[in-house]
């Protein structure tokens, strides 16, 4: 509105000032002015009229040279104008919501004066029929004086003969308000009122919510629905009616409809039409016919479906609890003929019961008896809910009038009849190689003759069969049934039939076992080849391809790897199966041999290589050495016995000749056979005081493998044994001579025990020192003792000379004399030497 507030048409005709008046007191003034309403435009919500808005100014002088203002005024400021219509309505005088031609209309407007003040100013009330873009004029009145807040009515009656009503139309009237004095609102100067078109419903064709064919006493069931055709109706304001007829005769009856029902709502309200044939109706087809009525009474035409349903011959009925005539579910007991009146059970409205024939293709039916209209049946098992109660079963029964068969389910109550009884046992489960047990007790139950239950504890079981006896082995024990597997591999199913048995009733039960199968990794056979030896330097092969299997997946998908501490020893072509080894020192070696097949599975197995330079030989069990002497001063004669197992060629017996006191070996030599051969010491002397031998055998067996003694084998040079020739007892001499000899023999006797005694304890303290290995074998001292026992009973050489004994000398260490030491120094410093070593 501001924006306008300065344009043209507030302005004075010289388009220079604004209008003006000048005041002069007691004197009133007035000024009028015209200026065309298209000088301003609607814009900011409000029409060109609203935006007519005058501020009117006091000022105490000519605006253009004052510009003191004492007041302002604009229209929201004075008392407002406004007359408009209140209330406008179109009622049919028959109280129909819609009309139809030839109805009488009151056309009703009310005018309201909302203005703060009286009106007075007059103006004009019209109604109009509206036809397209013509209004027709129906009448009209003036406008009365209007207090505040005052109302005035007009009510014209309008006569709808000439008016053509179409589907969903109406016929709309306007009531104006014209000639208003400073009315500031015309917003509210008019108002619109519709006059609905009431036309007659059209009829939709029934639709069967179920079979069409029915048989006489049945029931069928009928959906109807219709349009309104206008908007003054809905489903909730018409009403239909139903007739049915014999199809072709048109004699039309409701005698059958039992009930008419709206069911849903809005747009999926319809009718139900339930029709309940009688006994003794006549079969065929049957046609029906609808028509609907609304709420003005306009009926719709009839609409004829044909051959709507079929009425058919009654047939005999198994009634269930759905029937009234329903005896109830029998009880029988399982296991036994039980016979049961089928009054109650079995219906026909036109045949008596007798007349019936009652079969069925159920294992539990047993025979139809006419004569006592009883059936007799037998049940094999009890069926049980979650809730340890007995699950009624059915048997599927065909009942014949003689012209028409009809079928149905006959429920039985099936109970115990003593024997004890088996749950349904899960399948069981385990894997290849292992093993299951399952308990039973909680499976079984027991009744007795009346169905009462009694303990299990009481019940025996017995394994009766298994059917996959090379899978697995079943046992029973107590009320533990146990099943493991033959071997590592197998899989499959056996079945295994259990007995529980009371003494006087039984029951069989099957139980199953799955043997899982459960992926194996690949296998390598090493028989033969798990441990062997071979030489330095030799390349050995072995052929693994045919020894490798796989249960579960072809064995060419095996991957096989060859490993070793040391690398490139050994190496496994997985195209051929060869594996090739090699080792360049001795020592055992362990070839790791690892098989995984394509489910990531694996083995391992080892092979034991014992690589060897020489294989050991071992005196005693392997060889015997002989020999004629070891005394001093002799070169002996050695003789090699092989007393093993072993076939030996390139045969190489070392000796040697060692002195225990200087832990020098002086003398060396070598035989290429066993013997005999001659230990000659480089001396010339023979062997000397505290010498010793050695020997060592090498060769190569029947295995071309080399060996050689582990240990050497020592022999000690002794001092000689002289023989003492005993006097012949033909010798003749005299008393004091042969006394005198005896007694010189035996000093000499004396002197030379003490001698050999000496020397003894000098060997003795020798080989308490460990100079001699702890392994060598002393051959020396088995033959001290056989001289040493000889001694004894020979007789002594009372004129042998006797050696000196050998230097009490300490033993030298394993290395020998330490370095710059002469044998001079040791005999003196070597004990001191010795002792601080320890």
């Amino acid at each position: 509105r501001p924006h306008h507030n300065w344009r043209e048409w507030l302005l004075n005709s010289n388009d220079n000032g604004f209008e003006e008046l000048t005041l002069t007191p007691n004197n009133v003034a007035e000024r009028t002015w015209t200026v065309p309403l298209n000088t301003v435009r609607a814009a900011g919500g409000n029409t060109q009229f609203e935006n007519f808005w005058p501020v009117l100014a006091l000022m105490d002088g000519p605006h253009a040279s004052y510009n003191t203002f004492l007041s302002a005024v604009d229209l929201d400021m004075i008392p407002l104008i406004d007359v408009g219509v209140s209330d406008f309505r179109v009622d049919n005088q028959n109280g129909n919501l819609g009309f139809v031609p030839g109805d009488i209309m009151d056309v009703s407007v009310e005018v309201t004066n909302y203005g703060v003040d009286p009106y007075n100013d007059g103006g004009e009330i019209t109604i109009y029929e509206l036809e397209g873009l013509n209004e027709n004029y129906i009448g009209g009145a003036s406008i009365t004086n209007l207090a505040a807040a005052g109302t005035q009515t007009l009510t014209i009656g309008f006569d709808t003969s000439d008016i053509t009503p179409y589907a969903s139309g109406s016929t709309t009237f306007r009531a104006r308000i014209t000639g208003l004095t400073g009315d500031r609102v015309s917003s509210n100067n008019y108002a619109d009122g519709n006059a609905l078109h009431d036309m007659p419903p059209v009829a939709n064709q029934p639709t069967a919510i179920a079979s069409t064919s029915i048989e006489r006493g049945g029931t069928i069931q009928f959906e109807s629905t219709a349009l309104s055709n206008d908007m003054v109706d809905d489903m909730s304001t018409m009403t239909p009616t139903l007739h049915y007829a014999k199809a072709g005769t048109e004699i039309w009856d409701n005698a059958w409809i039992i009930s008419a029902d709206m069911i849903g709502s809005g747009g999926n309200a319809r009718y139900v039409h339930t029709i309940e044939a009688p006994l003794n109706a006549e079969v065929g087809n049957y046609d029906l016919r609808v028509k609907w009525t609304d709420s003005g009474g306009q009926t719709s035409d009839w609409l004829i479906f044909g051959e709507a349903f079929e009425l058919r011959n009654g047939l005999p009925l198994v009634l269930d609890s759905g029937y009234s005539q329903y005896a109830g579910m029998p009880t029988v007991k399982v296991e036994t003929q039980e016979r049961v009146s089928v009054i109650g059970l079995v219906y026909d409205a036109e045949t008596p019961l007798s007349m019936l024939s009652v079969d069925s293709n159920s294992p539990e039916f047993v025979e139809w008896d006419s004569s006592t209209l009883e059936i007799v049946v037998e049940f094999d098992e009890v069926i049980w809910d979650v809730q340890g109660n007995p699950i009624p079963q059915g048997m599927f029964v065909s009942v014949d009038d003689g012209d028409d068969v009809n079928s149905g389910m006959m429920m039985f109550n099936v109970v115990e009849n003593g024997a004890p009884r088996w749950a349904p046992i899960p399948t069981q489960s385990f894997d290849e190689g292992g093993s299951a047990s399952i308990g039973l007790t909680e499976y079984l139950s027991d009744t007795d003759d009346n169905g009462y239950p009694v303990p299990v504890s009481g019940l025996t079981l017995e394994l009766l069969a298994n059917s996959n006896t090379a899978l697995v082995d079943a046992s029973i024990s107590g009320h533990t049934l146990s099943v493991s597997s033959l071997d590592d591999d197998s899989t499959g199913i056996s079945e295994i039939t259990v007995r529980a048995s009371d003494d006087v009733k039984f029951s069989d039960t099957i139980i199953t076992f799955h043997v899982l199968n459960v992926n194996d990794a690949p296998r390598i056979d090493l028989t033969g080849i798990e441990e062997f030896t071979v030489k330095i330097g030799e390349r050995t092969t072995l052929e693994l391809l045919d020894r490798m299997t796989d249960i579960d997946d072809p064995d060419e998908e095996i991957w096989a790897t060859a490993i070793t501490f040391v690398p490139g020893a050994a190496q496994f072509n997985p195209i051929t199966g060869i594996l090739t080894m090699a080792w360049e020192e001795s020592g055992d070696e362990v070839v790791t041999i690892t098989l995984e097949d394509r489910h990531g599975d694996a083995s391992a197995s080892i092979i034991t290589v014992h690589v060897v330079d020489d294989l050991p030989l071992y005196w005693e069990t392997d060889f015997v050495a002989s020999f004629d002497t070891v005394e001093y001063g002799t070169n002996p004669t050695f003789t090699i016995q092989n007393v093993g197992p072993h076939v030996l060629t390139e045969i190489r017996v070392g000796w040697t000749v060692c002195n225990s006191i200087t832990g020098v070996c002086h003398s060396s030599g070598v035989s290429h056979n066993y013997g005999p051969f001659i230990v000659n010491p480089a001396s010339g002397a023979g062997l000397g005081v505290g010498d010793y031998i050695t020997l060592v055998v090498e060769g190569v067996d029947q295995n071309d493998f080399d060996r050689v003694t582990e240990e050497q084998l020592r022999i000690y040079a002794i001092e000689p044994q002289e023989i003492i020739d005993e006097p012949g007892n033909d010798d003749t001499e005299t008393d004091s001579g042969g006394m005198s000899t005896v007694m010189s023999a035996g000093l000499i006797g004396i002197g030379l025990l003490l001698a050999i005694a000496l020397v003894l304890s000098l060997a003795i303290v020798l080989r308490r020192q460990g100079l001699a290995s702890e392994s060598a074998i002393d051959y020396a001292s088995a033959v001290r003792e056989e001289e040493y026992d000889d001694s004894e009973t020979s007789e002594p050489d009372l004129m042998g000379e006797v050696p000196p004994p050998p230097p009490m000398t300490p033993p030298l260490p394993p290395e020998g004399l330490p370095p710059g030491w002469t044998m001079e120094q040791w005999h003196y410093y070597g004990a001191e030497y010795l002792r601080r070593r320890q």
